[in-house]
Order: structure tokens, then sequence, then C-alpha cells
């Protein structure tokens, strides 16, 4: 990744009070919106990112004061490659001398308290109303990171979108983010409960949360201040507090690696990992001084305004959750400090934070935090303003940027797939009223050498066993990593026919595949090769009613090819997007024809497509086909429906709507299925769904008696572990309900 660590330096013009200037960046100049001349006098101190507008020119808003001047800005053409579309904020200092530049120095002091630091920004917002210019920030945890972000230029207003806007579930945990993952790394999460990296360059534990996507946010919102650097060289100095649990001291960060300060500052013992600098251990600067008013008088400030979110001592009672607990052990641990540094501020803003906890991140407490925040610091806005004009501070014009600041999309910052350099352990669990029990593990290792390569293996224990194992060389070709697997199936089908049991099978399949085109990126899959089958069957129970197509011992040469597009928002309850796959096989028992007879053609397609229709309703119709050509067509081929996936218990099942058993169907088969999901809770979902199929023989005429229609109702919570829920159906085929309960993922 290129970094963006660079100055710009522009001798340019700027009236004291213009509200809009264009920066050229193909002339390398600042312009005035309005005349189009030059401005002198004006340094570019710190930049990052870029975006256009519609001329491709800088949009510049920024307030300003006699003594400084800071503009934000967005622009295409001082970015590396890699950063072509992130947003720019530049820090713009006057040269010329002010009649202010003896003023008072103003520090904004932000305290810790986990979600209950989103009230700093509505806080800040209304210091910013007040007139103050904020020459320090410096803050605890949350309010460290708060305050950095202040600190880089973004504004309040995005930073309230940015706290609104995102998935603090996701965030506060170490899956990977999904626009982040190939096709095949999403299937991974959504098949494994764990995921784990085994040796190696592996974070140091410590706690339950190592914070890779807190890391990930961070590098986007920071960029351009990757490096180690002095805090002070910021557009606004900032400093944090961090405690070493090593020497049990306060540790004051005022230089190094802005993000690693970050993480340390806000490091609950025990939740996250603690971050680790030389023979320092560094967790939760709350411990120690979690509103810390002295440090923004050592950084120079003359006047102190504060914002503590931290609740005093609670009683019992409110002791109900993990939040109310931690903040309980900072507040003891800092209220040593606390007094003095009440005292050493000249405004304190105490935010009624009563109900809510560290871990209050859902949208409606987001929504009321940051409500009381403003509250809290609207209460005290005559103190604000007597505190201004009592030490003669030019009230400062903050007006709002006319560019939205977005974050970097993730496709922009990391444009290609990085292999594991780790061995990664992978375990899956699940429970369903069919097959009971079953347990799925999975590893992956590189293996380095002259051609490096990757292995993998997985293991399913349950009534169906599987074993597969897999070696991929790795080839800076895109989609040239030629793939060698074996997997071993044992297999017992049990095949129902309307509704009641016919055959019972068991075999043992031995599946060699050779893929030498295979190309994973974030959104499509594309694979060509070659498979070679044996099926052995050791067992079968067939009723004296019914057919069953032959059951010899025989192997099977296939070529292969498929396409996958997956654009879902989610991977089991998706409320927009498109989900496509499209495969054909040549399917042969000696390379070219099928026991001398023509080749039997398999060709399979099923595309979903989700509407949503309200703010918790959302339509999703599916089409699916599959076609088989050819004058015979074995058991391990035939048609089957049943369930609610594709390929679950054996690879050519289709799922049918009041279905739940495993039912054969003649060769060719079309379907169409129209699902509404309601989303009725978080994790709540409520599932109804029709199927109507057509399946025959011969492609015409059309049959009539051919037809198949289902109807389905089911309702999930979606767990940690996979969804728990339970389906209950009806199908003409079947002719009598069925009732389904699982909870897990899908494998």
């Amino acid at each position: 990744m290129k970094r963006l660590s660079f100055i710009l330096l522009l001798l340019i013009t700027l009236p004291a009070w213009s509200q809009n200037v264009n920066f050229s960046d193909h002339q390398g100049r600042v312009v005035d919106a309005t005349t189009g001349k030059p401005l002198p006098n004006v340094k570019v101190t710190h930049a990052i990112g870029g975006q256009s507008d519609a001329q491709g020119r800088f949009t510049v808003r920024y307030y300003s004061t006699e003594s400084d001047l800071r503009v934000i800005v967005s622009h295409p053409g001082y970015c590396t490659d890699t950063f072509s579309f992130a947003p720019t904020f530049v820090s713009l200092r006057r040269m010329t001398a002010s009649s202010q530049k003896d003023r008072p120095k103003v520090a904004v002091v932000l305290s810790g308290g986990g979600a209950k630091g989103v009230a700093h920004i509505s806080a800040l917002k209304v210091i910013e109303e007040a007139g103050f210019p904020i020459d320090y920030v410096c803050g605890t945890s949350m309010g460290a990171l708060v305050g950095s972000l202040y600190s880089l230029g973004y504004s309040t207003d995005f930073l309230d979108s940015l706290v609104r806007s995102q998935d603090w579930t996701a965030l506060l945990s170490d899956r990977t983010d999904p626009a982040d993952l190939t096709l095949r790394q999403r299937e991974e999460q959504n098949t494994y409960a764990l995921i784990r990296g085994l040796g190696g360059d592996q974070p140091q534990r410590g706690g339950f949360i190592r914070g890779r996507n807190l890391h990930r946010l961070f590098q986007r919102l920071c960029v351009g201040y990757l490096d180690s650097i002095s805090f002070d060289s910021l557009p606004i100095p900032f400093a944090c507090v961090a405690t070493d649990i090593v020497a049990n001291r306060e540790v004051v960060i005022r230089s190094g690696h802005l993000i690693q300060a970050m993480r340390a500052s806000m490091a609950i013992p025990g939740v996250f990992t603690p971050v680790r600098i030389d023979d320092m251990v560094l967790v939760d600067g709350g411990l120690k001084n979690n509103y810390p008013a002295d440090l923004a008088h050592s950084m120079g400030a003359d006047i102190v305004i504060g914002v503590n979110v931290q609740d005093f001592l609670t009683s019992a009672e409110d002791l109900d959750d993990l939040g109310a607990v931690m903040g309980q052990i900072i507040s003891i641990n800092s209220r040593n400090k606390l007094p003095d540094n009440i005292k050493a501020s000249d405004i304190f803003m105490h935010v009624d934070v009563s109900g809510y906890s560290a871990a209050s991140f859902t949208s409606a407490s987001i929504d009321t935090l940051l409500h009381r925040g403003d509250v809290a610091a609207r209460s005290l806005w005559d103190q604000l303003i007597a505190l201004r004009r009592r030490n003669n501070i030019d009230s400062v014009i903050y007006p709002q940027p006319n560019v939205l600041h977005s974050v970097p999309d993730a496709e922009v910052m990391q444009s290609t797939t990085t292999v594991a350099t780790t061995p990664i352990a992978f375990a899956g669990f699940r429970f369903d009223s069919e097959e009971m029990g079953a347990v799925q593990l999975a590893i992956k290792m590189p293996l380095k050498g002259v051609l490096p390569m990757g292995v993998a293996g997985t293991l399913r224990l349950g009534k169906r066993l599987m074993a597969r194992a897999e070696a991929t060389m790795l080839t800076p070709l895109k989609g040239f990593n030629p793939t060698l697997a074996y997997t071993f199936r044992n297999t017992d089908l049990d095949i129902y026919s309307a509704g009641v049991r016919t055959h019972n099978v068991r075999y043992h399949q031995h599946t060699a595949d050779f893929t030498p085109f295979d190309l994973r990126l974030r959104r499509y899959n594309l694979r060509a090769g070659i498979r070679w089958d044996y099926l052995n069957y050791y067992g079968r129970l067939l009723s004296s009613s019914g057919s069953i197509p032959s059951l010899d011992d025989d192997h099977y040469i296939s070529y292969h090819a498929s396409a996958d597009l997956n654009t879902e928002n989610d991977w089991y309850f998706p409320s927009r997007g498109n989900r496509f796959h499209a495969s054909y096989a040549y399917r042969t028992t000696n390379f070219y024809s099928f026991d001398d007879k023509p080749a039997l053609s398999d060709i399979l397609v099923h595309w979903r497509v989700n509407i949503p229709v309200s703010e918790h309703w959302t339509l999703q119709p599916m089409f699916y086909s599959r076609l088989l050509l050819g004058p015979e067509v074995p058991l391990v081929y035939t048609n089957a429906i049943g369930g609610n996936s594709f390929g679950l218990i054996v690879e050519q099942q289709m799922p049918f709507a009041g279905i739940g058993h495993l039912e054969l169907a003649n060769r060719h088969l079309a379907a169409a299925q129209f699902q509404m999901q309601c989303h009725l809770l978080k994790n709540h979902y409520l599932l109804l769904l029709t199927t109507l199929a057509y399946h025959t023989d011969q492609l015409a005429p059309i049959d009539t008696g051919s037809f198949i229609f289902g109807l389905q109702a089911a309702y999930y919570y979606n767990t940690i572990i996979g969804p728990l829920g339970a389906r209950i159906g009806y199908s003409s085929r079947t002719r009598t309900p069925y009732l389904f309960l699982n909870i897990g993922h899908i494998f």
C-alpha cells in the first residue's frame, strides 16, 4: 500500500474571511472561487487523500481568524494510485503576523466512557458554535478516539455520521469485513463459528478482542498520518493517556504511531488485547486518568474546556452488565485524580449518561447520547460565551464543508487479496432435527519454496462424513492458481417419495479434482477444471414401491466450468443485492462418452434478487433450473429436491419449500421461488415463501401433471454460531406438513 506522507508547500494569498476557494491541482495554486485569482501567504502543512469535484478541482471550505485558517479540501491529483479517492483534510496556517497571536490557548479534554463517548461529538459542536478556537485536544479511551479524529481535521458533522453509520457489532469483533473478502472467504466465514490463527506472528493475547476491524477503520481514517510522528504536528496538537500495567503507571502518549496510541488508550482490560510498546503493556488510560485536564495544561493550554461522560460511582443494582462493571472499575481507579482535574477545568461539562453503559452501541442509544451531549453543553452556553469574552478571544466561524467526507472504500484501500502467512484453523458446529449433530474442522497453511503453495484440509463428522485435502500453487497470474484436491465422502442417504421413505443408500464417493483456472474476486468466482469420481455402493435398502436408477459401482470423468456472483449484503438474511450461479459439466466414463453413448451434459443455473419493499420487508424472488441432457442419468447425478439449500446433502440437491426430506425429480427441472423476509427485531427474521416447479423427462410437450408447489414459514434468530430457528412447510408432492429445527451454520 502506498502511503500519503507528503507536505505541500504553496505560497498564495487568501482574504481573511473568504468562504470558498478552488484549488487547481494542475497548476499547483489556490485561487479565489469568485475571481479566479491566486491568493498569497498561505502554507499547506498537512494533507491526506483526495476526491475531485465535478470540474476535477479541489473544493475548499474553511474557518478562519486573523491568526489561524483551517481548510477542508478534496482533490484528485496529489494522491497515490492506491488512494485516488480518499478524503482530504488540509490545515492551512497564515504566515503573516496577527493581533490574536498572544491570545490564551484553548484545550478540549474528552473523558473515557466507551459508547457514552459519542456524546463528545455533540459537545464539540456546541463549543464550535460558541466561537472558541481549539489549540489542543487530549483524551482518554473513547475520548482519545474522538479527539484524535477531530485533531486530524474531521468535522463534527462527519464524526456524527461516522458513529451513526457503523456496524458496531462487527466493528468490535475480529471478523473480517465481508466487503474485503473473496466469495470463498465469505463462505468460510459463514460456515465456521471459530476462525483462529495458529503460531507465527499472531498478535499477543490478553483480551477477547484483538481489534482487527478497529485497526482497519483507524487505518482508513488516518491516511497520511500512518508513520511515526509527533502529535504536535497534527492540524490540532493531540495527546492521550494509557495505563502501563507492568509499572502500574499512567503513560502520556504525544508521539509515535497515532493508530497505536488510539488503540492503547481504549484497550479495556480483558476485553481488548493490550498494546505492547517497548517494555510497556498498555491498556485503557481510564484506569489512571480518565479525565486528563492536567495533561491539557502540560501541553500549554491556558483555558481548559472538558467533557466528562463517565458515571460517578453507582449502586449495586445498577451493576447489571459488563459495561457497567468496567465503568465502575475505571471510576474507582481514576477518582483519585478526578477532583483535581475538575478544579483544573475552566468549564466542566458532565453529560447525564444514566441508563447507558460503555457497551450501549445501539442506534437508539447513540441518538440519545448525542442528544444528551448537546444538552449538557448548551446548559453551559452562557458560561462559554462569558469565558471567551473575558479572555478577549475573537469568535471563530466554522462553516460547514460543502463536500461530504467519506471513509476510503476498502476496495480502494486494498485491491488485492492477501495470502495468509501463518496457519489458520476453522471449526463449525450445527444441530438439526434430521442429522442431529455435526462438526466440521479445517486448517489452512502456506508452504514456502521455489513455488509458494497453500495446503488445506477439511473434516466433517456426522451422519455424512467428509474429508478433503487440497494443494494450491500460488502464482502472480490472476486466476491461474492451479488446485489439486481429493475428497472422500461417506453418505448415508434416505430417499423419499411423496413424503414416504422408500430407499436408503450408503456409498463411498472418491473425488479427484484438478482446477487450473480459479479466479477469486470479492464478488465473482470463475472456475474451470477436470474431475474424476468413483462411487462404491456398500449398502442399499429398497422398498417394494418406487424405482431407483442403477446402483452399480462406477467411475466418471467430468469437465466442468462455473461462474458465481454475489453482491448480497448478508449471507443468510440479505436485504439487497443479487446472488447468481451458473455451471456446466460434461460428464463421461472414458473422457469423451458415457459407456459408448453420448456424454451427459449437466446445466445448472440459479439467480436470486433482493428487493427492499419497506424498512423491514424484502421481496426475494429466485429462479433456478437444472437440465440433464443425455441418454442415461446415474443416481449420483439425478435431480433431487428438498430442504433450504443447494448441494447440502448431495451435490445435485435443489431447495424446495414444503419438502423437508430428499425426493428425486425428473431430469429437467425449472422452479420459481418467492420469499418475503421480515426483519422484525435485531437478528430476528420471519420468512414466508412459496415455490412452483415443473419437472419432466421430456422438454416438450408440457404436462400439467408435472407441476409441484410448496409453502413454507420460518422464524430465525441469527446467532454468532449461525441461525437458530424452525420452519414448517407443506407441498403438493408430500401432502403432509413437516417441521424442521436447526442451529448453526450450514455445511
